[in-house]
């Protein structure tokens, strides 16, 4: 079942799928983290596996969790990289997908500490992913003072991000995007400074790894952390 990023939705599947009967195992990608807790312990106490990846809930019922090493490890790479090819006092513009999402939350609050403890002056807007509010966002921006910058919290629209510089006709930011080749591609083709933080594909195969061992009657470990390096 795909809900479309729709807790709602999300919820009724996982209920669905738990009256059904039928499950032999539960693998839950959560679309957000508060709002599914719940669903998520409902499917444990069914007794079956369950595997939770990519954002996290907020309890450790699940047979296993699987994520890469972390938010805070991307705000880390991604505020340091725009830091160090940044003078103090440079602005940049961070574009963030939507509130309340662990991984997002703690991508953001590594990088605001390393911004403020480089003296960069970052504003944040939320998105919703949508590539044509983050072109607003950044013409807007762009309008009303130079941004040295672009920092986001996951790539989608990146290159929405990039145009709305080609469209006023101003020099790229130094930038960090994500590791999906549209971002990849734009990068080659412009020859701008930036960073492609690895948020890995292979993170939705181990799901199924994880499943192969469980009905194996093999040992998973409870927390899977995957590894995740910058491009």
């Amino acid at each position: 079942r795909d809900a479309g990023d729709d807790d709602n939705t999300q919820i009724a599947d996982i209920d669905y799928f738990i009256s059904e009967g039928n499950c032999d195992a539960f693998i839950i990608s959560p679309n957000s983290t508060a709002a599914m807790t719940d669903a998520v312990e409902r499917a444990c106490e069914t007794g079956k596996p369950v595997i939770v990846f990519d954002r996290g809930v907020e309890t450790d019922c699940a047979t296993t969790f699987i994520h890469p090493i972390g938010g805070y490890a991307w705000g880390l790479d991604t505020a340091e990289f725009l830091s160090e090819n940044l003078e103090e006092g440079d602005r940049v513009i961070a574009l963030r997908i939507l509130p309340g999402v662990d991984v997002l939350e703690t991508r953001w609050a590594a990088a605001e500490q390393v911004f403020e403890e480089n003296g960069i002056e970052a504003e944040d807007f939320f998105t919703e992913a949508d590539p044509t509010r983050i072109k607003q966002i950044v013409t807007d921006a762009i309008n009303s003072g130079e941004v040295n910058g672009i920092w986001m919290d996951a790539g989608d629209g990146a290159v929405a991000a990039i145009e709305a510089f080609e469209d006023a006709g101003v020099d790229y930011p130094v930038m960090t995007g994500e590791d999906e080749m549209s971002f990849l591609r734009k990068w080659e083709e412009t020859g701008m400074t930036a960073l492609a933080p690895v948020y890995s594909n292979f993170q939705w195969r181990t799901p199924l790894l994880a499943v192969e061992k469980i009905f194996a009657g093999e040992e998973v470990p409870s927390e899977w952390v995957l590894p995740q390096t910058p491009i």
